[in-house]
């Protein structure tokens, strides 16, 4: 075994121990929280934060997600902490062996335990789930005064580029197909030397508008949160106010679309998801 695999290993091994002791601390604890729609909260808070592997029949592409809020004691928010900081040491060995190696880890991290592939068997898991073992846990320096939840359906990605970019790209599609090929003509009318934007929609998210307020001022913050957000949280202290938004994200886009917007909102070459700039 070489020194990046001995590296993804190690770190692995130390973040699913914090995983599970924080999953322990949390059950014993039970601190106050506000965990929509759950059963048994704790429970389910636990195995949510716990959560790294691949489930059969899903989409590996997305993650699995739940907002909240968890008043919790020192202790458990310095666990939190530790977490955090495995998983930014787990991703940059994972990243260093794709560097090195152009791959990912294949089936290292599945096999390194036994325990771990039993209890794989048994829960009907598959693999690890990468962007579950990257994301952060959210956590609050200090208790908030309010937290207003909203969903956020208007996100996408913007990626720029040339027409010999979109033109390969093309090409490793069916070129026997006339819909392609209609494409490919269309992109050899464009001038030499303009950009193009591929776009690809984000799937909505839940955004937590997290407010401090003090005697002569108030603080805000805003931030994705698909994990229960952790607060440090006294016994004698109130716990935040908070609405309490629909489960489902609304179907429609909410916000209006500018008229001044710099790419056109009608595909150019649709099979890529590729826009002209206005």
């Amino acid at each position: 075994m070489n020194s990046l695999e001995l590296s993804i290993l190690e770190s692995f091994d130390l973040m699913h121990h914090h995983l599970q002791q924080f999953a322990k601390r949390l059950l014993q604890e039970q601190p106050r929280c506000w965990f929509p729609n759950a059963v048994s909260p704790y429970t389910e808070l636990a195995a949510l934060y716990s959560d790294i592997w691949y489930q059969d029949g899903t989409d590996g592409r997305e993650t699995r997600s739940r907002w909240g809020l968890i008043g919790c004691s020192t202790d458990l928010i310095q666990q939190a902490e530790r977490i955090n900081s495995q998983k930014s040491l787990f991703k940059k060995a994972i990243g260093d062996y794709k560097k090195h190696t152009g791959s990912l880890p294949g089936e290292l991290l599945q096999k390194r335990s036994s325990a771990v592939a039993e209890k794989l068997n048994r829960s009907g898991l598959a693999r690890l789930h990468l962007k579950q073992c990257y994301r952060q846990i959210p956590i609050l320096d200090k208790t908030p005064s309010q937290v207003g939840f909203s969903w956020y359906t208007s996100g996408r990605s913007i990626r720029k580029l040339t027409i010999p970019q979109v033109e390969a790209m093309l090409l490793k599609l069916d070129t026997s197909q006339t819909h392609v090929q209609m494409q490919l003509a269309a992109l050899s009318n464009l001038k030499p030397g303009e950009l193009l934007a591929q776009l690809q929609p984000q799937v909505p998210v839940m955004r937590a508008n997290i407010a401090w307020k003090y005697k002569t001022h108030t603080v805000r913050k805003a931030r994705n949160c698909p994990l229960p957000i952790l607060f440090p949280l006294d016994s004698d202290q109130p716990f935040p106010d908070h609405n309490e938004p629909d489960i489902n994200p609304p179907e429609k886009r909410q916000r209006v679309e500018r008229s001044d917007l710099q790419i056109d909102p009608i595909p150019f070459l649709p099979s890529l998801r590729i826009h002209r700039y206005n």
